[in-house]
């Protein structure tokens, strides 16, 4: 394998990962209740163009971001030796990646709550009903919690992958 489609290879499988991630985003948010011209369904829209967009490149242009970046630039040799390569290093490896996606993707989400349950405790009026109508600002307890064990079982994850690939690859 040629480190070009070593990164072929990772690049397609994050614009897969990103195309798998706004379905299971948008198709949930999606409400039409409010109307077609509602600013909840203006943000849907303006995400599913944008991750789209993203998609597209990520999927079909692995060669120009390929190219954009230098990402074949540096290395020793031009191909990357697979045959001393086991299923437990790509498990490890694998672990490690799903840990830390699990932490990216919640992050964000997981701090925006922290900061509405503290807004909620201190400020006199609470998160109030404008500010929360428009900018879609609603703390639910469920998704705080949601996010944050994520979080936890990332971070899990990622000290504990050697005992994780232990237990599901055997030795021969």
């Amino acid at each position: 394998m040629t480190t070009k489609d070593f990164f072929r290879l990772i690049i397609k499988a994050l614009g897969t990962y990103c195309f798998v991630d706004a379905l299971f985003t948008l198709v949930p948010n999606m409400s039409y209740s409010s109307g077609f011209l509602s600013f909840h369904f203006a943000m849907n829209l303006i995400y599913l163009i944008v991750t789209g967009l993203i998609t597209y490149i990520l999927l079909f242009q692995t060669d120009r971001i390929i190219k954009l970046f230098r990402l074949t630039k540096g290395f020793d040799s031009d191909i990357i030796e697979t045959k001393d390569l086991k299923t437990k290093g790509l498990f490890k490896f694998a672990v490690i990646l799903i840990g830390l996606l699990l932490i990216v993707n919640n992050l964000a989400q997981f701090i925006d709550y922290c900061y509405l349950a503290f807004k909620n405790q201190v400020s006199a009026y609470g998160l109030g009903e404008v500010e929360g109508a428009m900018f879609d600002q609603h703390l639910d307890y469920n998704w705080w919690a949601i996010s944050g064990l994520n979080i936890l079982i990332g971070i899990l994850m990622l000290m504990n992958y050697d005992w994780i690939a232990k237990i599901f690859t055997k030795e021969k």
